[in-house]
């Protein structure tokens, strides 16, 4: 069974699904949802860390359980690689986190890898910029990513390299 709880701020909502005690998915959006009461065993803490994004100095998501069995071992090493050098604060590019992969030619297949980012936030997909300096994509929306960047006291003065 599928359990869903939602979480919301000012600024946007996050869905966290749920099954057989593993972090299945995030849903990021713009749209203010309703939230809804904590479920699952993180729910408090996550609703917490939500609510309080703005306030957060350094990525505070405890050690959740992560469904990885949907993923390939390319997928899961960058969105591993992702999570551990690109801390709160800082940002890299498409190319430079394929490089960090051992893949140094594998920028688009990385794009491709944030695209299908199961956990929004979690795995901080909106922390990866184009490497000629333009925001790159995100499912939800470019100008959430520029939010979520801001936020965190991220967005680039310059250029990336």
């Amino acid at each position: 069974m599928l359990l869903t709880e939602t979480f919301a701020n000012q600024w946007f909502s996050v869905s966290f699904f749920w099954r057989d005690g593993l972090l299945v998915q995030t849903e990021l959006s713009p749209d203010i949802l309703p939230a809804t009461p904590p479920k699952s065993a993180y729910g408090r803490e996550l609703e917490r860390l939500v609510a309080g994004y703005d306030r957060l100095t350094r990525d505070m998501w405890p050690e959740l359980p992560l469904d990885t069995r949907s993923l390939t071992p390319f997928a899961l090493n960058v969105l591993r690689r992702l999570r551990q050098d690109t801390p709160r604060g800082s940002w890299t590019t498409y190319g430079r986190l394929a490089a960090a992969c051992g893949s140094p030619r594998a920028a688009r297949a990385v794009g491709s890898v944030m695209a299908r980012n199961p956990w929004a936030l979690i795995c901080p997909c909106h922390r990866v910029l184009a490497g000629d300096g333009g925001i790159g994509g995100f499912g939800p929306g470019t100008a959430l990513k520029r939010t979520l960047l801001t936020l965190e006291k991220a967005w680039p003065e310059q250029k990336p390299e």
